[in-house]
């Protein structure tokens, strides 16, 4: 994904990232076990995710009319949800490569990492949906003043 991605509709973009990795957390579970490969792609996947994840909250930051705003607006709150629960997936698949962790160990980490995988993806949806309510009654306030003058 590109920085203009970001910058186009960054959340929909981030969710079909994050979606992606609910998939493959879920091969994993059904698998009973992650391999070192899948860890890596995952780390590397929820790591750029959450990196993604920042640059949108800079982005709708970035105004400072709009940045109180944006602070109060549930979808901050959402995104931040989101960014920790990538940033847990890509630490949790990091120490399978990092420490060894044996098989036994992996599926359960696996768990842990669809759980959070799912749990960014529904913040991400959230976040999502306020965002857009909130940029409809911008514009429709924009339209309404717009037509008082």
């Amino acid at each position: 994904m590109t920085h203009s991605d970001a910058t186009g509709r960054p959340v929909a973009q981030l969710l079909v990232v994050t979606r992606s990795l609910v998939e493959l957390t879920d091969r994993a579970v059904s698998d009973s076990e992650l391999s070192h490969a899948a860890a890596d792609v995952l780390m590397f996947a929820a790591r750029q995710a959450a990196r993604l994840v920042e640059d949108v909250v800079s982005l709708r930051s970035r105004d400072p009319d709009d940045a109180g705003a944006f602070v109060q607006c549930s979808s901050s709150a959402e995104l931040d949800r989101a960014y920790n629960d990538l940033e847990c997936l890509a630490e949790a698949a990091g120490m399978i490569r990092a420490h060894g962790i044996g098989s036994q160990y992996r599926a359960h980490l696996a768990y842990l990492m669809r759980y959070a995988a799912e749990s960014a993806c529904n913040a991400l949806e959230r976040a999502e949906r306020s965002m857009n309510l909130a940029d409809i009654t911008n514009l429709t306030h924009a339209w309404v003043m717009d037509a008082r003058n």
